[in-house]
């Protein structure tokens, strides 16, 4: 019998966005394997997505509606008709609406889903169109695009796979093996062929032990080393006074503060030897064709914008941008022309709308609020795992006053607490457009067989909800196909010789950007920016505390936020006595809290590790595999200790996205707090204080 063949893209939270062939036999997948013409993850894929089929079939899949018969958290439903399902969903929302305004209504989501159609944005007409709060999505690059656009503008910046032509790599804040697989074989590539290899993190992750230096600053410190680094490249004569001249503004300004911080401020500060810092500023300048790739890490602090910005300022400072392969790559959101506002339709939002940020989702959830919610409704995310304050978020999804919605394609640990569960589908299950922001390619996925049950997309499920509700507006109902067309600027000069009907030949599309083997994006300046220069002195500090639209449902953010220094600044964090400085990494295995529930995880999945350096361990009369207490003032869970050397002094972590049902307790989110950042409002997990106490004997 001979198979189809469909385009797919993987629609996962992650950087490379694999591309995707998938054979199909008599309306059933058969295998997946990787495309091996995308120019970038190349016939390739990670171990999670080697695997999608079995996601896509797995028994455990929720392909029903469901109504909760028993007490919230009691995992106790039945099913009912999809009907039943919408006019449940019509009454309470009806019923929210008249007691508490239309803002007792709060949509919850991030990217379970990266898609165009059913990612981001797919619910934002219709939430923006029904009056519900709006909510903020500040998880996770919402800091760094801000800052980054601060300096530079909504630029792409080095092309990542232009990287195979630096002479130094540097690598900061990221386990590129673990979360970037394709682009990591591109750096090894290079190194293979006489790169130089730069890590800076906290903790000797799998990159970190390919590195020729690798440099361990305290959390929170990355602002001062990177100024230091600067500063030292300066005092020496060694940066490009030319690119300086003709390409950015603010360098005198930019001098005095770094200047703040000579290598023996830096080092009593970072904790990084005074000459590690040295010969890194020597090895920078030296050999110009410098390639920089900052991680999510960075911004998840309170100093995680001025790191950007001050890491950004190095490449403007050496001229790297002079030479392929030289300058930075921080995310290329600004490079795709997605019509985001046709997507969202912010316009249906009125000016005041109420907002909430969605990691504080358990103050938000609090009972006796001014504005109580009363109907909260869950896509694409698995807030009992992916918010602040854990232990609060779960007494306040408990309330019988709240009316919980959850879509789901696997019944999580949100789904406890679910009033209504509705099924999701699989992304064989629908069509898509997507973007990566971990290279400039853009890729269709193609809808290869018909949703198992009764599972709908995303945007299936809210046309349904616009119909219930009686909505009228066009747009509300908008064809796959139509969407489609909407959610790009095909006219732009970025999408130059790309279009669906090529899509729909190939696949994917690179965007028209220039070659990676020639591509110098900023040789002549041309930076987004008001002054179309490198901005060492930001003219946008000003609106620095407001996060881009694109984070809160394309909704301008009005909100008057302290004000933000021009230049990069460092605001020290204190550690109390006895306290550690508490990471909480993504898992190579997961896909944030996704794939926790794979059976190649459960093995695993059911002990919380805590890192801890093995001199502290020794100090605390830790032993290796030893139960620990771990606390603070916002929670506490149990972990096992995993004593180690490979994370230093005053610093310890434990694994983000495990699932509480797994471990039997609550999980790492149940020690940070909601503190969002100066710069875009980001979250700020990395500057968690905690306590550690050890419990019964080792294993």
């Amino acid at each position: 019998m001979k198979a189809d063949v469909f385009f797919s893209a993987c629609q996962h939270d992650c950087s490379d966005n694999c591309a995707i062939l998938s054979k199909i036999e008599s309306g059933k997948a058969v295998s997946i394997q990787g495309n091996p013409d995308h120019t970038f993850t190349r016939g390739t894929l990670c171990g999670k997505v080697s695997n999608y089929l079995a996601r896509v079939y797995s028994k455990d899949r929720i392909l029903y509606p469901m109504a909760r018969v028993g007490q919230k958290g009691s995992s106790s439903f039945e099913r009912v008709t999809w009907e039943e399902a919408l006019n449940l969903i019509s009454d309470k929302f009806t019923e929210a609406i008249e007691r508490n305004g239309s803002e007792s209504i709060l949509p919850y989501s991030y990217l379970g889903h990266q898609g165009l159609l059913n990612g981001l944005h797919c619910g934002d007409r219709f939430f923006n169109k029904i009056g519900a709060t709006i909510g903020e999505r500040t998880f996770c690059n919402s800091t760094a695009s801000k800052a980054f656009s601060m300096v530079a503008g909504p630029t792409g910046g080095l092309d990542p796979e232009s990287f195979k032509h630096s002479q130094l790599i540097v690598i900061w804040g990221m386990n590129l093996l673990s979360t970037s697989v394709h682009h990591g074989r591109i750096v090894l590539d290079a190194v293979k062929n006489g790169a130089k290899l730069v890590v800076i993190d906290p903790i000797t992750t799998s990159i970190a032990k390919k590195a020729d230096i690798h440099l361990r600053p305290k959390p929170g410190t990355d602002v001062v080393l990177a100024l230091s680094i600067a500063n030292f490249i300066i005092q020496n004569d060694l940066a490009d006074s030319e690119y300086l001249e003709s390409h950015t503004i603010g360098f005198p300004e930019f001098s005095e503060r770094a200047n703040t911080y000579d290598t023996d401020t830096a080092s009593e500060i970072t904790g990084v030897l005074k000459s590690d810092i040295e010969r890194v500023g020597r090895l920078i300048s030296a050999e110009k064709v410098v390639a920089i790739r900052t991680g999510v890490a960075l911004e998840r602090n309170a100093n995680g914008g001025d790191a950007i910005r001050s890491i950004a300022a190095l490449t403007a400072l050496i001229g790297a941008w002079r030479y392929i392969g030289g300058g930075i790559f921080q995310h290329p959101q600004g490079t795709f022309p997605i019509n985001r506002r046709k997507l969202a339709r912010p316009e249906f939002a009125e000016a005041g709308r109420r907002a909430v940020n969605l990691f504080n989702l358990a103050e938000a959830l609090e009972p006796h609020a001014t504005k109580p919610i009363s109907c909260l409704f869950v896509y694409n995310s698995n807030p009992v795992i992916t918010s602040a304050n854990q232990t609060k978020l779960l007494a306040n999804l408990c309330n019988d006053d709240l009316f919980t919605i959850v879509s789901e394609v696997f019944y999580t640990d949100t789904c406890d607490f679910a009033d209504l569960i509705l099924p999701a589908a699989s992304q064989l299950e629908q069509d898509d457009l997507m973007y990566s922001w971990g290279h400039f390619n853009l890729q269709l996925n193609q809808k290869a067989i018909e949703p198992i049950g009764e599972a709908v997309s995303n945007t299936e499920l809210f046309r349904r909800l616009s119909k219930a509700l009686d909505l009228d507006d066009a747009e509300l109902y908008q064809t796959d196909s139509e969407l489609l067309v909407n959610s790009m600027d095909w006219r732009h000069p970025n999408m130059l010789g790309v279009s669906l009907e090529k899509l729909n030949l190939n696949g994917h599309a690179r965007l028209n950007v220039g070659n990676p083997d020639k591509r110098k994006p900023h040789l002549n300046g041309n930076f987004h920016t008001p002054s179309g220069k490198f901005e060492f002195v930001s003219s946008l500090s000003k609106s620095g505390g407001r996060m881009l639209s694109a984070f809160r449902q394309c909704v301008m953010d009005d909100t008057v936020y302290d004000k933000v220094d021009p230049l990069p600044s460092y605001a020290p964090v204190a550690t109390p006595p006895g306290a550690f400085t508490l990471l909480s990494p993504k898992h190579r295995s997961l896909l944030n809290s996704g794939y926790a529930n794979s059976k190649s995880m459960r093995a695993s999945n059911s002990i919380q590790r805590l890192f801890i350096n093995s001199s502290d361990a020794k100090d605390l009369g830790i032993e290796q595999g030893q139960g620990l207490r771990v606390f603070n003032s916002v929670g506490e869970v149990s972990a096992v200790a995993h004593v180690t050397n490979d994370i230093i002094r005053g610093v310890v972590a434990i694994y983000h996205g495990f699932w509480r049902s797994h471990i039997g307790g609550n999980t790492v989110n149940a020690l940070v707090s909601s503190s969002p950042s100066r710069i875009g409002q980001g979250i700020t997990v990395n500057d968690t204080k905690v306590w550690i106490e050890p419990i019964g004997s080792s294993n």
